[in-house]
């Protein structure tokens, strides 16, 4: 008994410790998203959250005709709060939840259960100091921050994915059939988060079969049978949840009846006639989606012109681009601790020996979402993508702490060196997260020369420019033609991200700038005497 209340307190001492880390993690965010103006698809990613709790889940129709993809049902917890207030007498409580910040406030809140996953998958394989540093390593991700505060999918999706194998690998150790039901009802679920999530399917089944390959040897016949079983259970159960997050619209709807885009599902239709009568048992904006997805990945309608390090793709993306942003957007002391992770992971032989049964369960999903971001995905938005892998390789990374008591002073202090420079980092942009780049970026005005978009400007930091701009009311703002005189430009503009890449050339080839707003939108000073020049040199005038 005594041993039980003991162990108890202990959990308790090291639970309030975690909670303690995450609440700071949720007031950090809801103070530093104040004032942030609305990005490019939120107001996008809110209407269809709307439209869901108001019984209709068809795509929204854009201005230009097309209909959008990539939006999803689980941005209805984001609209909640607003579609409650619709229903509430008029007071203070329901003008607080028809702010907008408190739909964005509700991503911070499932975040924070991430961040707790985080922190408690770490501890069951590695102990109470590695998931605190997991943990660490998680609330003070300035990407995950960045996108924590916004009404998008991208912070759900890494979540979902984080939950999915985490009740895997439970399940995968324990061969409880609870585990195994909250593992497909999770499956299922992290469907309505984002169309990434579909490849969990194929990445779970891989996974579950590399741990039982190494420790069951397969030699149980009925073996494949209750695989079948789960597979079949895990597919039928997703299928009725993606049909309740779309409210069964139009399920069953014969496949020839489908308006398709992408060259994959048009060759099946077009030369698989006898597939036409089939009713698809999901509904059709689920499919539809994943059709518009495709076919938008592969011909970049809608993306613009794709930027990184100085260059622009009209069409297709740069082979390993999240490689480059991680390099610059990821913070330095997280990428020493992650490289020292993996080294040490298949360095050591005692922890390589746990692959089967844990690593696996890291590996298939990071190595998957590695290799297709960089190398087959056009639509090359922004890290903001690549945080599927995050909540994953913070966990992992948490072994590289284990047996903390024998760690010699060295290695301690140099852990709480890199913690320090993790934290000030970090705080150093404090509220910008958006546009963090690391100190491989050390003049923070030449940011836009390694990326841009989501990853700078996404339309977040309006409000300081108009702070900037109404305390230098002689400043011009992206102007048409060439000018004398203080400017301000955001780096889409700058570089064509967003506009004919010759359109601000003469600004962007010949002049450096001299501030930044928000560490988001460019200042540049042009004088007389500078034109001139360009003009006899490069025939550039005024």
């Amino acid at each position: 008994m005594r041993k039980w209340i003991a162990r108890f307190a202990v959990v308790h001492k090291e639970n309030l410790c975690a909670l303690a880390l995450i609440l700071f993690f949720i007031v950090f965010n809801f103070l530093s998203m104040q004032n942030k103006t609305r990005t490019a698809d939120e107001d996008k990613h809110y209407s269809y959250g709307m439209n869901i709790l108001n019984l209709n889940s068809d795509r929204l129709q854009l201005p230009s005709g097309i209909f959008d993809d990539s939006k999803m049902p689980i941005t209805a917890l984001n609209a909640l709060p607003a579609w409650l207030a619709q229903r509430l007498p008029a007071s203070a409580f329901k003008n607080q939840l028809n702010k907008f910040y408190t739909a964005r406030f509700v991503t911070v809140l499932f975040s924070a259960l991430v961040a707790w996953l985080v922190f408690r998958w770490s501890r069951s394989l590695y102990g109470f100091i590695p998931a605190l540093g997991s943990l660490f390593l998680y609330v003070l991700d300035p990407n995950i921050i960045a996108h924590s505060e916004l009404v998008t999918t991208d912070v759900y999706a890494a979540g979902m994915i984080a939950f999915s194998f985490y009740w895997l690998w439970k399940f995968a150790n324990s061969r409880k059939t609870s585990d195994g039901l909250i593992f497909v009802l999770v499956l299922g679920l992290s469907q309505l988060a984002k169309f990434t999530c579909v490849v969990l399917f194929p990445l779970a089944l891989l996974a579950i079969l590399g741990h039982d390959w190494f420790f069951l040897k397969l030699r149980d016949k009925k073996y494949f049978v209750k695989l079948f079983m789960y597979t079949l259970l895990a597919v039928v159960t997703a299928v009725f949840i993606i049909n309740l997050g779309y409210l069964f619209n139009r399920t069953f709807t014969p496949f020839k009846d489908y308006q398709l885009e992408s060259n994959g599902l048009l060759a099946i239709q077009t030369k698989l006639p006898w597939l036409g009568n089939i009713p698809v048992p999901t509904p059709y904006p689920f499919l539809q989606g994943l059709d518009l997805i495709s076919y938008r990945n592969s011909t970049s309608l809608g993306y613009g012109n794709i930027y990184m390090l100085g260059q622009l793709h009209k069409t297709g993306g740069f082979k390993g681009f999240y490689f480059v942003a991680s390099f610059f957007k990821v913070p330095i002391a997280s990428q020493l601790v992650l490289l020292a992770a993996i080294i040490f992971y298949f360095w050591d032989k005692q922890r390589r020996a746990r692959f089967w049964m844990d690593g696996i369960f890291f590996f298939v999903p990071v190595v998957f979402f590695t290799i297709y971001l960089n190398f087959f995905l056009n639509a090359q938005l922004g890290i903001r993508l690549y945080l599927v892998v995050f909540p994953l390789l913070y966990v992992f990374a948490g072994h590289l702490f284990q047996n903390w008591q024998a760690f010699t002073k060295p290695q301690r202090a140099l852990t709480f060196i890199l913690a320090a420079y993790l934290a000030a980092s970090v705080f150093s942009y404090y509220p910008d997260y958006i546009p963090y780049f690391n100190e491989f970026v050390w003049d923070r005005r030449m940011a836009y020369k390694i990326l841009v978009d989501s990853d700078l400007d996404w339309g977040q930091s309006k409000y300081y420019l108009s702070q900037y701009m109404a305390a230098h009311p002689n400043v011009q703002q992206e102007p048409d033609r060439i000018v004398i005189g203080r400017i301000v430009i955001s780096p889409n503009e700058l570089v064509g991200r967003t506009v004919d890449p010759s359109t601000y050339a003469w600004l962007r080839d010949n002049f450096v700038p001299v501030d930044v707003v928000a560490h988001t939108y460019l200042v540049y000073d042009v004088h007389s005497p500078d034109l001139v020049r360009l003009c006899q040199t490069k025939s550039i005038c005024p």
